[in-house]
């Protein structure tokens, strides 16, 4: 728990963790970004997600200091396509965040959202490799600070050139702070076992990439009332982006 900053924090693994002896290569697919990927730090310090590569944005990864401090506390990496496929080809387990700025851009403290569907390129690198893919989806992360809404078409063209476009706020005096009273319930969703395909075709990666959706919508359909409440997980609803 961490009752300075949350209402409580819980990390649920679906079917449990996995035993050393049946574990396969692992892609760990974040959602939602948010504003200050506060779901994504949680796990980054999570002890039984030591062992995974958290690959951050390159500009941040370039950072000295940040290289530093992220050493010191688990296994960080860059989310630049070299670098990702090298870690997937030597077989380790990255975690990656796949809506970037958009889905920041996209956060609101009254309406759940993914940016998702125009974003491929994680699944072909999993096909690729024959990596599962675990999606997961931390309830909450919205809620923590509010963000100016609307303008949406300008703000995510502009995100496609690596710039972040939130006005973002949390508590009144000190708007850096997440607001009180967030409880963060965060879902590691069960693997999604996909093949391995060197060269997979466009229609390999849209097959996938759907499932992929699919799997992500059963997550927060099937947890919201557990994260949000009985009174408010029954009308929750995320929208796909």
């Amino acid at each position: 728990n961490h009752p300075k900053y949350y209402d409580g924090v819980s990390i649920v693994f679906e079917g449990g963790e996995v035993p050393p002896s049946e574990h396969r290569q692992t892609f760990f697919a974040v959602h939602p970004h948010g504003a200050f990927c506060i779901g994504w730090a949680l796990l980054f310090t999570c002890p039984t997600m030591h062992g995974v590569r958290f690959c951050f944005a390159p500009t941040l990864f370039a950072s000295p200091f940040f290289r530093l401090f992220s050493r010191a506390v688990g296994k960080p990496g860059s989310a630049a396509r070299p670098s990702m496929n090298a870690y997937l080809k030597d077989g380790e387990d990255c975690a990656l965040p796949p809506g970037g700025f958009e889905e920041a851009t996209l956060t609101s403290t009254s309406q759940d959202r993914v940016f998702i569907k125009k974003r491929y390129g994680f699944v072909r690198l999993c096909l690729k490799y024959g990596v599962a893919i675990r999606p997961t989806y931390v309830f909450g992360e919205g809620k923590l600070f509010s963000n100016v809404q609307g303008f949406w078409r300008n703000r995510l063209a502009m995100n496609r050139f690596g710039i972040p476009t939130i006005i973002v706020w949390g508590r009144l005096f000190f708007p850096l702070l997440p607001k009180k009273g967030v409880k963060i319930y965060i879902v590691v969703g069960k693997p999604i076992i996909i093949p391995k395909i060197e060269n997979p075709t466009k229609e390999d990666v849209a097959t996938w990439h759907n499932k992929y959706i699919g799997e992500l919508k059963r997550i927060y359909d099937e947890y919201k009332e557990d994260a949000y409440g009985a009174d408010e997980g029954k009308v929750a609803k995320v929208e796909i982006w």
